[in-house]
């Protein structure tokens, strides 16, 4: 048996870095066709068998192989997907790595060999549709009625990237290998978050059966396991830096998974215009002569262009899309966090998943990173070994407690707002917010999107992982045009035409704000008391959607109300609808129709188990504490009462333009009074759509946490974790949701919670998502805490 090569004797070996770098392309080329899906009849083409040439101990063990059974070509080939052993089987000089690439990416556009396409949920709805095995790994038979008709996989290996257009070059290097492991389906477990992954099958090949012999072969001569796997790992290290802030690896997920067809088409369109020439040059090699961006992505499917987005470098993609980002091209609910809900494999050493809002794309990963990072940018900012630089920065945090330079700076990054503390040291000069801005990755056209100090600080900031306050408050214009209005109705009790006109016009506005309020307050209650949350989609609160519910929930059996499916409501029917929902919350009872049943519980809570399951009723109302549902039920109903008493409806058409009568003054301010009254009741309750995000964690030495959720005016709740509680879909603690303060579960501290998603090319992409269908075996690991 021959002694184990060390990386130090391998190194030694081959110490060129030219031949170094023709080691890792072969590696790359044999893990690329390895991971391919084959037919039973492939057959090894004879120019790639030509263009490997197999070291001395690679081709003494093909001649131990080869036989009529186990063609040549074959078992050279089997030699190259191996590479090494103990040594290296294939010869990296004299190989001709060009020809063997021309050939590979030949065989893909001619779909001799296949790659799963995993981005978006084409296969994810093939396999729901088509597939009726449960098995967690398909057939061969099944595999290629998956992939027929699709597109070929996109993956990427250094600057290798496969796709339609076969095997190209890009001129960024990532690491996201191909897998015959797909993520295809839900299991029937409703409390499972999981997306299960399912083996494809390759064909029963020449090629298979001959690596098999192979294997088998090197096993009995020698099992020396050598080192060739750390010297390429360091080869590796040498290309991608693993300590990035913006790991490169999850750049093709974010482009695939998140943005539609649509968007795909502009970010390509734009990245045609914005390369200075690069991204038209690889097309041209592949004799695609592109005079108009536009023309050319009009008949490109999503596989087509993301092969060709990811040609870029990883800078160059940034920039564009947070330029069509920040200028609107690309249209970013402010509440919409987009990330891939395929939870992809976080990547670097920092295991980073990237993500986009309406500010642009961030690479985020554990909390506790936002402090390191912070820390990384404050040396970037200022030189501690420059005597100069490090007395300035002495100087800006003179006031901070501490009894030595480190311990100022320990305080002033730990204690306070992080936000307004890096805020001013970014801001302290020009250098400093230029070197900010290339530390987070704001690039020079997303700059010019960021025209003030304010918005560009908060780019700065969000990009470091600290989300601040909440974008807007949907009170603020409400209670503004609130405040303006009773200032000219106490004006004087006897309105002249000119006094008229001047509350005629602020009131049309604070009106407006009302019936949008109210809107939201009756769609948010009605929905999150009523649906079935656990059984459906998830503990997610989508207006869109809640407008067609709440119609067919209060609309039905009302004689005197009209709530029209478009969401256009006046001021009549929605007062009304608050005591129709209250009416409709008290007939509610636990009964054998309402109560979950018992094979719809988490699987692990089906025998004695130390967790309580809060989602025992199909109506969330049900679930909550005697009291909350007995305060809920009269806040809705004092709702309607106090607006009817207010006569807020009528109010508001009496000043109406068009109106020539006019109301008193305690009229007007009765009405302002009661809207304020309501509203107030709604926003403590958590009935408004306002935006709660994580303030604060607190652990002990025992594990406990005490985590704060607040909005931005000041409205907070503390929960404890680890809890006792199976906490099955409801949103992650460190995510933004609306909190329902007043809906307390029976039993618990727990308080019914709701992530957002608005209306926009990815809710519509990843809409009906997930789907689950009979029983899919055993189900994976449920969500059990934050």
């Amino acid at each position: 048996m021959a002694d184990k090569l060390t990386r130090e004797q391998i190194e030694t070996t081959y110490p060129d870095s030219e031949v170094q770098e023709r080691i890792l392309r072969i590696d790359f080329l044999s893990e690329l066709l390895g991971a391919c899906i084959i037919s039973d009849a492939y057959e090894v083409p004879p120019r790639l068998a030509t263009a490997i040439k197999l070291s001395s101990v690679g081709s003494g063990l093909v001649g131990r192989v080869q036989s009529n059974a186990n063609p040549r070509n074959e078992c050279t080939l089997s030699a190259f997907l191996q590479v090494f052993w103990n040594e290296l089987l294939v010869d990296p000089v004299e190989t001709n790595v060009e020809a063997i690439e021309r050939v590979i990416s030949d065989e893909i556009k001619k779909e001799r060999v296949l790659f799963p396409y995993i981005y978006g949920r084409a296969l994810y709805d093939k396999s729901f549709k088509e597939l009726r095995d449960n098995n967690d790994t398909l057939t061969h038979k099944d595999t290629m009625t998956l992939l027929a008709g699709s597109p070929q996989g996109v993956f990427q290996l250094h600057d290798y990237v496969t796709g339609p257009w076969g095997l190209l070059r890009s001129r960024e290097i990532r690491y996201c290998p191909p897998s015959v492991w797909v993520p295809l389906y839900h299991c029937d477990d409703l409390s499972c978050t999981r997306l299960h992954n399912v083996l494809l099958e390759t064909g029963s090949s020449k090629i298979s059966k001959v690596r098999t012999k192979m294997r088998e072969v090197l096993s009995r001569q020698d099992s020396a396991e050598s080192e060739w796997g750390d010297f390429l790992r360091d080869l590796v290290s040498d290309c991608v830096n693993p300590f990035s802030w913006r790991h490169p690896a999850g750049i093709p997920s974010l482009i695939g998974d998140v943005f539609s067809a649509v968007e795909m088409r502009l970010i390509l369109h734009d990245l045609l215009n914005a390369t200075q020439g690069a991204l038209r040059a690889s097309l041209s090699e592949l004799g695609q002569d592109v005079r108009e961006a536009e023309r050319f992505t009009e008949g490109l499917n999503e596989a087509q262009m993301l092969q060709l987005i990811l040609l870029c470098r990883d800078d160059e993609i940034i920039d564009t899309l947070d330029s069509l980002i920040l200028s609107g091209v690309i249209f970013i609910p402010a509440t919409e966090i987009r990330r891939s809900p395929r939870a992809v494999r976080a990547t670097g050493y920092f295991d980073l998943v990237p993500e986009c809002a309406s500010r642009g794309v961030r690479f985020l990963g554990n909390s506790s990173h936002v402090l390191l990072r912070s820390r990384h940018l404050i040396s970037n900012l200022f030189d501690l070994g420059n005597p100069a630089q490090r007395g300035r920065l002495e100087w800006l945090i003179r006031g901070t407690d501490g009894a030595s330079f480190q311990e100022q700076l320990d305080q002033f990054v730990c204690s306070g707002s992080l936000d307004d503390a890096l805020g001013s040291l970014i801001f302290d000069s020009g250098a400093n917010l230029e070197a900010a801005e290339k530390f987070v990755g704001i690039g020079p056209r997303a700059r010019e999107r960021l025209s003030n100090e304010e918005s560009l600080r908060r780019a700065i900031t969000w990009r470091l992982g600290i989300d601040g306050p909440s974008e807007s408050d949907v009170l603020v214009d409400f209670r503004q045009y609130g405040a303006r209005l009773r200032e000219l109705a106490m004006r004087t009790h006897t309105y002249a035409s000119a006094d008229q006109a001047d509350i005629r016009a602020v009131a049309s506005n604070f009106f407006v704000k009302v019936e949008g309020l109210l809107q939201e307050y009756l769609k948010l209650a009605t929905w999150a008391l009523l649906r079935d949350h656990y059984a459906t989609s998830g503990f997610v609160y989508s207006p869109e959607e809640a407008v067609a519910f709440t119609v067919q929930e209060l609309g039905r059996d009302q004689a005197d109300v009209h709530f029209s499916d478009d969401g256009k409501w006046t001021l009549f029917p929605m007062i009304r609808g608050f005591e129709i929902l209250a009416i409709r919350l008290r007939s509610l009872r636990s009964d054998e129709n309402t109560q979950r049943p018992q094979a719809d519980y988490p699987k692990i809570l089906r025998s004695s188990s130390p967790y309580t399951f809060l989602f025992k009723h199909a109506n969330p109302y049900l679930d909550l504490d005697a009291s909350a549902r007995s305060r809920i039920v009269a806040m809705l109903s004092a709702a309607a009462q106090k607006l009817q008493s207010g006569k807020v409806d009528e109010i508001r058409n009496l000043l109406q333009h068009t109106n020539p009568k006019f109301p008193t003054q305690d009229e007007v301010l009765g009405a302002i009074n009661a809207a304020e009254t309501v509203l107030a009741e709604a926003e403590e309750a958590g009935f408004l759509p306002i935006v709660s995000r994580l303030r604060e964690s607190q652990t002990d030495s025992f594990g406990r946490r005490t985590l704060t959720l607040g909005t931005a005016n000041g409205k907070t709740l503390r929960l404890v974790r680890p809890s006792s509680y199976y906490l099955t879909g409801l949103p992650v603690l460190s995510e933004a949701q609306y909190v329902l303060r007043s809906a307390i579960y029976d039993s618990s501290s727990e308080v019914l919670r709701l992530s957002m998603r608005e209306e926009s090319e990815y809710s519509k992409r990843w809409s009906e998502y997930p789907k689950r269908r009979g029983v899919r075996g055993k189900s994976g690991n449920s969500r059990l805490d934050d």
